[in-house]
């Protein structure tokens, strides 16, 4: 490299060096801060595997028995599916309704903003 830059060739590149801030300073800092997360989420988690596992293991338990329906529970979520697929359903043709009403609409203002005589305009 050219000697402006503050070294000559073959040897190595120094630290950077800015009058007034010590980098070393900065970086202690923010190793002390790293470690201290890293010890505190180390910590929070072994104690939410402490506590969490026996919730686990009893949801997993129980699991079973909360989809034990009756006939009533079928009836009412059978009916609710069906109902369901019907809005959806309903809600798609509509959709396409509309978005075929307003494409007419958007070339019908397109072709009155262009004035052309009534031979040349498209009968919609």
């Amino acid at each position: 490299m050219s000697p402006e830059f503050g070294f000559k060739r073959g040897t190595p590149p120094q630290p950077l060096k800015s009058p007034g801030i010590d980098f070393s300073s900065i970086i202690d800092v923010i190793q002390l801060y790293w470690n201290s997360l890293l010890l505190y989420l180390t910590d929070t988690f072994i104690a939410l595997q402490k506590s969490e596992s026996k919730r686990v293991v009893n949801f997993l338990e129980n699991l079973p028995d909360s989809f034990c329906f009756n006939d009533f529970q079928w009836k009412l979520l059978k009916t609710f599916s069906i109902l369901f697929v019907i809005n959806l359903l309903l809600i798609v043709v509509v959709w396409k309704i509309h978005a075929t009403l307003r494409e007419i609409e958007e070339l019908k203002a397109s072709v009155s903003k262009l004035k052309l005589p009534k031979e040349h305009t498209p009968r919609i």
